[in-house]
Order: structure tokens, then sequence, then C-alpha cells
């Protein structure tokens, strides 16, 4: 299953917070390769917060980047720009999927068998994890077992 770019991007914030439009995955690429603002992933990890009020925003926050490097930077590097993407773009998936953003944060946020017990957020954290969870996602959708 993919998802448009403008999907990816209204998981982010929008123009709001990514300082211009974002109609395709060029786009996308050029926002990210540019660095993410700050303000991308507090839109982010803020929408997840506003679902499951358990769960801070700052852990999330801090679990992406290290809170010197959030402190210190306006925009963050390549790197961590495609975490925050790649999380963006699987919360968007699932957004899609459940067409319920408190569903979609509960399935990002909580324990999953498939992936060991871990949620998909921490899955998510490398681009092998977000590979994985894809997967996830997709056996779900179609309704193939494990």
């Amino acid at each position: 299953m993919s998802v448009s770019a403008i999907k990816i991007a209204e998981a982010l914030g929008g123009v709001k917070s990514l300082g211009k439009r974002v109609r395709t995955m060029r786009d996308l690429e050029i926002v990210v390769a540019d660095g993410l603002p700050k303000a991308a992933l507090d839109v982010l990890v803020g929408g997840f917060g506003a679902h499951m009020p358990e769960i801070s925003a700052n852990d999330m926050r801090f679990r992406i980047v290290p809170r010197a490097t959030y402190r210190r930077v306006d925009r963050f590097n390549l790197q961590t720009s495609e975490t925050i993407e790649r999380i963006a773009r699987l919360y968007a998936m699932v957004l899609d999927a459940f067409a319920d953003a408190s569903a979609a944060t509960r399935f990002m946020m909580r324990p999953h068998p498939e992936l060991e017990n871990r949620s998909p957020f921490e899955t998510a954290l490398t681009e092998i994890g977000g590979r994985a969870v894809e997967e996830v996602i997709e056996r779900g959708l179609h309704g193939l077992p494990a």
C-alpha cells in the first residue's frame, strides 16, 4: 500500500510546519533532504499524544532525536529527517487503513505480536524496522497470516 506525499506531509503539519507545499514524492524528498524543521516533528508527536494522552510527546520526540540535538538545531540532519518521514509515512498508511486517528495512534504505539511485542513506532526507528511495520500493515489490509 502506498500513501500519497500529501498525506505524509499532512502528518507532518503541512505547509505550516514544512514551510512549503508538498504535492509529490519529489517535493517530499526535497523537503526531507533539506532537513525537516522541528515543527514537523512536534506536529507528528503531538498528534500521537492528542489521541493517547498517557504517552508523552517528549518521550516520543526524544526517542527520535536526542534532547540536546533537538534544543540545538532548527532543522534536522538527513538521517533524522528520514526517520521522522518514515514514521509519518507509516502513520499516514495506518490512518488511511483505519480512517480513525485514535485507532491509528493505538496501532502505532501499542506492542504488536508480529513485531516481537515492540510497538510499530519503536520498530520504525530503523529503516529495516520500518519495512517490517509496512509488511504488518500490508498483511493486515489483505487478511494474510503472519
